[in-house]
């Protein structure tokens, strides 16, 4: 293993660590107090709140932005895509995958950074969007679109190893940036979604809201 890869081993480490002291903090703060009498299922909630809410159509304005929502949608696919190249980049036997592999990951992945980039000039130039962005916003989508870039180039480099040297570098660069940027920044919302969508399933479906009963 070379010493770049350790050094992102560490930056994984610190991410993880970072991020498991909010997960305890979730975990300490317990569930959601409701005094009120239950009218529904809470379960039933929950499994809505993650499944059938997030589609386009039951958000309150993704219907009307489909593209931008499709764009978001593959822009995610390719950060875990991207997250778990990098866990395979760590063992030999990712360099044993078929050429024609290589080829698919990185055009997906190219395809997945320029939604990255077209959501960033989308949220600069919408004054809307412009108005509700800070900078961590233009960090995190700036760092995860990097890292999806330098991961299509790494990919793409496995086709011609004599070059790859400058790619492979880029690449861990690239990683540990990513990772240390991660636990202080808006992208530990891979961690908070899982809390918000039991609280919003927890309160709608306590009150039987979720899942939305059939009119006859």
């Amino acid at each position: 293993m070379s010493i770049i890869q350790v050094i992102s081993l560490i930056a994984l480490a610190f991410c993880f660590g970072l991020l498991l002291c909010h997960l305890v903090r979730l975990i300490k703060l317990g569930k959601p107090q409701d005094y009120s009498i239950p009218s529904g299922s809470v379960k039933d909630g929950v499994i809505y709140s993650n499944t059938v809410a997030m589609m386009p159509g039951n958000k309150e304005s993704a219907y009307m932005h489909f593209p931008t929502y499709t764009a978001g949608i593959l822009y995610h696919l390719g950060t875990f895509l991207s997250f778990l190249l990098y866990i395979l980049s760590l063992f030999s036997f990712f360099k044993l995958f078929p050429h024609w592999l290589y080829i698919v990951i990185a055009i997906f992945l190219s395809a997945t950074t320029l939604c990255g980039i077209v959501l960033f000039f989308k949220r600069l130039s919408n004054k809307n969007l412009h108005n509700l962005t800070n900078k961590d916003d233009y960090l995190s989508n700036g760092f995860t679109t990097f890292f999806q870039l330098v991961t299509a180039l790494f990919v793409g480099s496995l086709l011609c190893p004599t070059q790859a040297d400058l790619f492979v570098y880029l690449y861990y660069i690239g990683c540990i940036v990513l990772f240390i940027y991660m636990p202080f920044s808006k992208l530990k919302h891979v961690l908070y979604y899982f809390a918000a969508r039991y609280h919003l399933g927890f309160f709608y479906g306590w009150r039987n809201v979720w899942p939305p009963q059939q009119k006859h």
